[in-house]
């Protein structure tokens, strides 16, 4: 038996998602209705679950940030972001951390059993597009360090650039025709490859390696 988690917190995907996966008898299907405190996640107890489905946009809380948690207490953890969101600028943050791959929320429900089944097996989700610009970049190349220089994409860059000058995340958005959201998970990522905790030392770390003039 398959036990998946589904992190969602919009009723009708968490219980339409349940409907299309339980359909396969060989999957159990639980969900979790956030928001939640990092504190209060910590206390469930994660290793019943084969697989988590997690949504990318939780409220005060991403994905992404909630992923990072989860691996880091239980390495063996598989989890794959369930989202309708353009995450593009993230797939490779969230390789690094561990998370098997990204699932569109409209995919058909074949190929979202079809995934499932890859993740359970070990495998990886990566669009084709995105694994061939990786290798056209030889970014994965075993054993060597990423150049600094590509260690952030160009709309982070961007994004600090317009922090240093002060700017709120909603005018950041504003300037670059995206969503506040979208200012929000770039900044996210920024701050896990930076290692930072605050705009303020994302754009000193930044400037000091020369990411940003």
């Amino acid at each position: 038996m398959i036990c998946i988690l589904i992190v969602d917190d919009h009723p009708s995907v968490r219980e339409g998602t349940k409907a299309i996966l339980e359909t396969d008898k060989e999957i159990k299907v639980e969900c979790l209705n956030p928001p939640y405190t990092i504190e209060q996640i910590e206390k469930i107890d994660l290793k019943q679950f084969d697989i988590i489905l997690m949504d990318l946009n939780l409220g005060e809380m991403n994905g992404i940030e909630l992923s990072k948690t989860i691996i880091n207490q239980n390495k063996e953890c598989k989890i794959i972001l369930y989202t309708g969101y353009d995450v593009e600028d993230y797939w490779e943050e969230a390789i690094r951390i561990g998370i098997y791959g990204i699932i569109s929320k409209t995919e058909p429900s074949k190929r979202l059993l079809s995934y499932i089944k890859c993740v359970m097996e070990g495998e990886v989700i990566i669009p084709f597009d995105y694994l061939h610009e990786l290798i056209s970049h030889k970014k994965l190349e075993t054993g060597k360090s990423k150049r600094k220089t590509e260690l952030l994409n160009e709309r982070e860059k961007v994004v600090l650039q317009e922090v240093e000058k002060g700017m709120t995340n909603q005018e950041i958005a504003d300037y670059l025709h995206l969503s506040k959201r979208s200012i929000e998970y770039s900044l996210t990522s920024i701050y896990t490859k930076l290692n930072v905790r605050s705009r303020m030392e994302a754009v000193l770390i930044a400037k000091s390696e020369g990411f940003i003039d």
